[in-house]
């Protein structure tokens, strides 16, 4: 099947939030571009709050006056025009049913070239959708399936779903990612094993007569097993270092005390 970007268009949008909120859901969807013809918004910290984690599309909008500067500019692609009306001046197809057919029946899809077909996936304003002369300029008038009494959808919600049919139907390259708190987990991870004060737990445990080259009873490896288990952080381990260099110390201070005071020494003792 021939390549293909996905533009999203926002006609006459009323709410600044439903364009933010669609910005975030073509971030979701991997869209390129948000184009908007003849917003009657403005847009203010509000659209950003929508938009949440999926700014690129709002901040690199692309506003056109009118149809006519959008036509100037969008020359060629596929237009689907989303509408939750039927009528004798309306065909309205199932989106999954368009794009099945477009998919094997389209003779653009079936071009042999890298060269990607601009989608263009076009959304009326909140009150009343998209107008019948609005609908005259698209190749196919379609219709996100609903299952209960209200077929309006929120614009937002529209696009994402549109969105998530088109790429159910057609495919992309799923992303693979970790959410920012798995991110977050394997970086502290990383910089657990960086800062881990293994040397000091080795000489501490040494200071207490285990002998940690021990197979039998390898205290130093159950011991950084316990202390890692519970993910603690890096000033938790900058603490867990203070307090093991400060035992060794101590620890240190205690053996010397003994051997000059005479005191027989343990079995583990004598074979540190």
């Amino acid at each position: 099947m021939r390549p293909f970007t996905i533009n999203v268009v926002l006609v006459r949008s009323i709410y600044e939030t439903n364009v933010g909120a669609s910005s975030r859901a073509m971030a979701n969807m991997g869209a390129e571009r948000l184009i908007l013809v003849d917003p009657k918004c403005e847009f203010t910290f509000a659209a950003q709050q929508a938009a949440a984690s999926g700014q690129h599309g709002l901040q690199n909008r692309i506003i056109y006056k009118n149809w006519q500067e959008f036509f100037s500019h969008e020359k060629d692609g596929l237009r689907f025009g989303f509408t939750a009306k039927d009528g004798k001046l309306r065909q309205v197809r199932d989106f999954n049913e368009a794009l099945q057919w477009i998919k094997t029946s389209e003779p653009q899809m079936q071009e042999q070239t890298d060269i990607p077909i601009p989608i263009y996936l076009i959304f009326g304003p909140e009150d009343w959708g998209l107008s019948n002369s609005d609908l005259e300029l698209t190749h196919f008038n379609v219709a996100i399936p609903t299952y209960g009494d209200n077929s309006s959808l929120n614009l937002a919600q529209a696009v994402l779903i549109g969105l998530f049919m088109l790429r159910q139907s057609w495919g992309g390259e799923k992303a693979i990612f970790e959410s920012q708190q798995d991110r977050q987990l394997v970086e502290s991870q990383s910089d657990r094993q960086d800062i881990f004060p293994e040397k000091a737990l080795e000489l501490w445990l040494r200071e207490m007569g285990f002998d940690v080259a021990d197979r039998k009873m390898n205290a130093y490896s159950v011991m950084k097993r316990l202390l890692l288990h519970n993910v603690p952080s890096k000033k938790e381990l900058r603490i867990l270092d203070i307090v093991l260099h400060q035992g060794i110390r101590k620890l240190r201070e205690y053996n010397e005390l003994r051997q000059q005071a005479g005191l027989p020494f343990t079995d583990s003792e004598k074979k540190h």
